[in-house]
């Protein structure tokens, strides 16, 4: 089976530097370009699947419906961002000064939201939801977090180290799920791919800062 994982566009949240924003954050107008031209990308690769998934939230769900318009899309919660609960709208360096060893274990739950543990644990009952009924390919547009559990998982990368893995916005990242003799092996074929413009600005070097 082939996972397609794609992050969404970037968001206001993102752009803000919060923590995690909500289920409300929207793409702004970089994250709308970004998917535009995901879009494309897609449709020059031949890039298609015979189900599509994403999470709950509004900026995933953009991403989702203007990456490949006219398919139906599944909802699925387990697919969300980390719930970081009271502080999901504050600044990260705010919160990171406040509690500065938060990111030291993934137990540490958010005040009145939920641990990267227990976002762990619900993204792989998912995962081992789709593995149990597979289809040829499938399709899903998530975030950051989801992404780095399913590539660690595959990886055999603890959570200790989350995230290990931080996808570009909207990029793709695809995984090729093969059925051995007593369990499912992930073979990572490509990460964080894409149209170059929508790699982080770090890729592009003094030339493209100069230009952000």
């Amino acid at each position: 089976m082939m996972l397609y994982l794609v992050r969404h566009g970037r968001s206001v949240a993102n752009d803000a530097g919060l923590v995690t924003g909500t289920t409300a954050d929207e793409l702004d107008a970089i994250g709308l370009a970004q998917v535009e031209r995901m879009a494309a990308w897609f449709s020059r690769a031949g890039i298609v699947a015979d189900r599509y998934v994403t999470s709950q939230w509004r900026r995933a769900q953009q991403t989702a419906r203007g990456l490949v318009p006219g398919v139906e899309w599944e909802v699925d919660s387990r697919l969300g961002e980390t719930d970081a609960g009271e502080v999901a709208d504050w600044q990260l360096a705010r919160f990171v000064a406040q509690w500065p060893d938060f990111y030291a274990d993934p137990g540490n739950r958010y005040p009145g939201g939920e641990s990267h543990l227990a976002l762990n644990e619900r993204v792989l009952a998912w995962l081992d939801e789709q593995l149990a009924r597979p289809v040829d390919a499938l399709m899903v547009v998530a975030h950051s977090g989801p992404i780095s559990c399913i590539l660690q998982h595959i990886h055999g990368v603890g959570m200790e180290r989350f995230p290990a893995f931080l996808p570009a916005h909207a990029s793709l990242s695809a995984i090729e799920m093969v059925r051995g003799d007593d369990a499912w092996h992930g073979r990572l074929l490509g990460f964080a791919l894409g149209p170059l413009e929508n790699l982080p600005v770090s890729i592009h070097g003094a030339r493209g800062r100069a230009a952000s």
